[in-house]
């Protein structure tokens, strides 16, 4: 009891340090700046306004976040960090990751005193002003001097709004200290970090002033104001899927921050490439659910558009780059794994299988399995997705006039056909002239064959795994198409096979 008592003292004594009591005058003065202009909307569009209008509005005024909360939340954390960073202090706690803790600890002992007068001061200005626990008409108004019309037709209450931007701003923080406490760990340099809290600073505002509406959660200042939060989600939940993913992320960190991580560096490592080419993935799908109305797209809808793919007559570049990073990039992966068992390929395998044809079916249908399982995955992640974007969870597409059925034919019958004719020819390549280069000569001729009018009859057989292709041709006629070229491919790799065995 008598050391809560202490702990509270020395909260009270630092609460009223000549700091905070500046900052305490700054957020004063802005707020009431802030609500005079509030007042002035009001009257001039003659509609009444509650206290929930003001004390919002200041909590999440993106200036006042960007240019004073940042800077001080920055400060704080750096502060935080240098001074208790030291071998004595890493002696007496024992571990790296009690260090971390006991620094977010004091990180939020100083941090909670800001948030403490920026929410006191938002309610101090709603002195005098009708009370309510719901919604203002003026801020049901989609006018210029309120920036809560978003967040009031969301359906949730003002109280509730309220808690998410506290509940943001402690997610968001924890998440920003632990980060930076664990470069340091890591690299043990002053100068490193000041340079990562300029540039967080510096893209924090060219995040909120150029990036688009599509890619404004890669804005730090997106997860510190509600208002910018709730613009850039169709759902709350899905911003708050990608804090607590990254509090998870930070917090698995942690576990392992004192043990011998080796063998965990060594798996990332030789997983690096799937695993960045997975998050493209995931980022494209994403994009995608964030470019669609919710209440007006299905499910559906947004795995159509996330894998339309480009056709001679229709044609976007975005469709293009992204089928390159899912079709093209899964082909690239892949092409590593066969150039390596190519590369082990020798006497006692000859021997062994007696066959090549043998060798080649023995891992070769393990990439075929694969291949499946992953175009599973993504169809699965994309409904997800848009799920939780709150999109009707509903198995007709409103963007393509086509039947279900002929959609899921085409991306996994034609998809899977498309994806083993890339692989087999690129094994033909492979397996003539050993090297990794022929592989990324021959997907940058697929690249060039998928351009506008250079296949308008659907026989050239790249790219037709797009949904688009759909609308012009019938599955079953790519099918037919995909099946001549892959029987010709693979009678061609026999033949090899049967001409190296002779030789």
């Amino acid at each position: 009891m008598s050391r809560l008592r202490f702990h509270v003292a020395r909260y009270l004594e630092e609460l009223i340090d000549f700091r905070w009591i500046a900052v305490g005058v700054v957020f004063y003065f802005y707020a009431y700046v802030l609500k005079k202009q509030l007042i002035e909307g009001s009257v001039q569009e003659h509609i009444g306004i509650n206290i929930w209008d003001i004390s919002l509005t200041v909590q999440n005024d993106i200036y006042i976040i960007l240019y004073f909360i940042v800077p001080i939340i920055l400060v704080i954390s750096l502060t935080s960090i240098f001074e208790d960073f030291n071998y004595q202090t890493l002696i007496r706690l024992g571990t790296i990751k009690k260090w971390i803790l006991c620094s977010l600890l004091k990180f939020w002992k100083k941090s909670s005193i800001l948030i403490l007068i920026w929410s006191f001061m938002s309610l101090y200005m709603t002195i005098k002003l009708p009370f309510s626990w719901n919604w203002s008409l003026f801020s049901k108004t989609n006018g210029g001097y309120n920036d809560l019309y978003e967040i009031s037709v969301m359906g949730l209450s003002p109280l509730w709004v309220f808690i998410l931007k506290l509940v943001l701003l402690f997610l968001s923080l924890t998440i920003l200290h632990i980060t930076l406490s664990v470069i340091y760990t890591i690299t043990r340099k002053n100068l490193l970090l000041l340079a990562i809290c300029v540039a967080f600073f510096i893209w924090g505002i060219v995040g909120f002033k150029v990036l688009p509406n599509n890619y404004s959660f890669l804005s730090p200042t997106t997860y510190l104001s509600i208002t910018q939060y709730i613009h850039s989600f169709n759902s709350p939940l899905v911003g708050l899927g990608v804090l607590l993913g990254a509090i998870i992320v930070c917090f698995i960190y942690l576990s392992l921050v004192d043990k011998n991580i080796k063998q965990y560096v060594v798996f990332i490592k030789s997983h690096l490439p799937f695993l960045l080419y997975s998050c493209l993935c995931i980022m494209g799908i994403f994009s995608i659910s964030l470019s669609l109305e919710s209440d007006k797209n299905t499910v559906l809808d947004n795995w159509i558009l996330s894998f339309r793919g480009v056709s001679s007559n229709s044609f976007t570049y975005s469709s293009f780059f992204y089928y390159m990073i899912v079709f093209f990039g899964l082909v690239y992966l892949v092409n590593i794994e066969m150039n390596k068992e190519i590369d082990r390929m020798g006497h006692y395998k000859i021997i062994r299988f007696r066959n090549l044809e043998k060798w080649f079916w023995s891992w070769f249908k393990r990439i075929l399995i694969r291949i499946a399982f992953w175009l599973v995955c993504l169809t699965i992640l994309s409904l997800i997705l848009g799920a939780v974007m709150g999109m009707q969870f509903k198995f007709h597409a409103t963007i393509l006039d086509l039947n279900t059925s002929i959609i899921f034919y085409q991306f996994f019958i034609n998809g899977f056909l498309q994806i083993v004719l890339y692989l087999l020819l690129i094994f033909i390549f492979s397996w003539a002239q050993r090297g990794s280069v022929q592989g990324l000569i021959l997907v940058s001729i697929f690249i060039v064959l998928m351009l506008p009018r250079i296949n308008p009859l659907g026989i050239i057989p790249v790219g037709l795994n797009s949904l688009v292709y759909t609308v012009d041709f019938s599955p079953f006629y790519i099918t037919l198409i995909l099946l001549i070229a892959n029987l010709i491919v693979y009678s061609s790799i026999k033949y090899t096979f049967t001409r190296n065995l002779k030789i």
